[in-house]
């Protein structure tokens, strides 16, 4: 097992997650209606991860575990159910997990979690979000969670979610109903996003551009000069 602090990542993570609200309340209409019903409701997410400097990252042949705290937080979402949106920054913590162990004794797991509020220090109830499958079918090549094509867990595996939002009323200074949903998972699918060339590569390649055109004119003129 190896331990260590991880780089920042050149680019992105973006985990893009389709499903079904098994069950769910919205007490004050994060998602759409005030004191709605969420279950039957589709709903999509999308968790970025992206390693930070003080991140952990905890490796074996079969798992990979990456996980910060505050500032060293990896993960952050989007959940959309209905016509709302809520935005989870993973400001108290972030986790992302994977396993390839089906056949080894183990399972094939992809875990995603953003936290945004200590339990233990703020309100009555957390506000987090996270997903995970979990199977004993062949589902990943490899332990990682960076990329991996859409996965579709089936009847016999664990394809599941839940979001919690701690509701806090200004105006009385106090926390009230938390908004639940408990999310059955369709599909899930993790892709790197492609880099932004740093501002000297963009330099260095519109030099090259005009090198090249350079080159294609001087290559027009000898030729004009070799048939005149």
């Amino acid at each position: 097992m190896a331990v260590a602090a991880v780089p920042a990542a050149a680019a992105p993570t973006t985990v893009t997650v389709t499903g079904t609200v098994m069950n769910g309340y919205d007490p004050v209409g994060t998602f759409g209606t005030a004191g709605a019903d969420l279950a039957g409701k589709a709903f999509s997410a999308i968790f970025t991860v992206e390693s930070k400097p003080d991140s952990t990252l905890t490796s074996t042949a079969t798992s990979a575990y990456l996980y910060g705290r505050g500032a060293a937080s990896p993960v952050s979402a989007a959940l959309t159910i209905g016509s709302g949106t809520y935005n989870f920054a993973g400001s108290f913590s972030g986790t992302a997990r994977a396993s390839d162990a089906a056949g080894k004794g183990g399972t094939d797991m992809i875990y995603y979690m953003a936290e945004d509020t200590d339990l233990s220090l703020l309100p009555p109830d957390n506000t987090l979000f996270y997903v995970f499958f979990d199977s004993l079918s062949n589902l990943l090549s490899r332990p990682d969670y960076t990329a991996f094509d859409t996965v579709r867990p089936g009847p016999a595996d664990a394809g599941q979610g839940q979001a919690r939002i701690a509701n806090y009323d200004p105006a009385t200074g106090k926390f009230g109903q938390s908004t639940i949903a408990n999310l059955s998972i369709d599909t899930i699918r993790a892709d790197v996003a492609s880099p932004v060339p740093e501002p000297a590569t963009w330099a260095m390649m519109v030099a090259g551009f005009a090198m090249a055109g350079v080159a294609l004119r001087r290559r027009r003129v000898d030729a004009r000069v070799r048939f005149a």
